[in-house]
């Protein structure tokens, strides 16, 4: 495989949660989707814009897992290839003001 550049996005949703979605020329690749009411979780009531993280990667895998994780004080996702962690977006609740 040659080496690819994947980009992961994730942003909260109007529908109360945060889509993180994994491209590849501007292809999906790997998705996944956070439900705040699951947690427990509000987000403001009004917002000025939704918060929105990137980032990218470049590496040379096979597979794609992209995981995600809640703890007390925020969700961390991590982007693995391969079964190795190609980067890791921890998202806290007092970043995005979430209650």
């Amino acid at each position: 495989m040659p080496m690819e550049t994947y980009r992961l996005e994730l942003r909260e949703t109007e529908t109360n949660g945060i889509d993180a979605d994994v491209y590849a020329d501007d292809v999906i690749e790997e998705s996944t989707r956070v439900d705040y009411e699951a947690h427990d979780i509000e987000p403001p009531e009004s917002r000025d814009e939704e918060p929105a993280y990137s980032e990218e990667v470049t590496a040379d895998v096979t597979t794609l897992d992209l995981q995600y994780q809640r703890d007390d004080g925020g969700f961390e996702f991590r982007l693995l290839g391969d079964r190795d962690e190609l980067t890791r977006i921890r998202i806290d609740d007092e970043e995005w003001n979430l209650n």
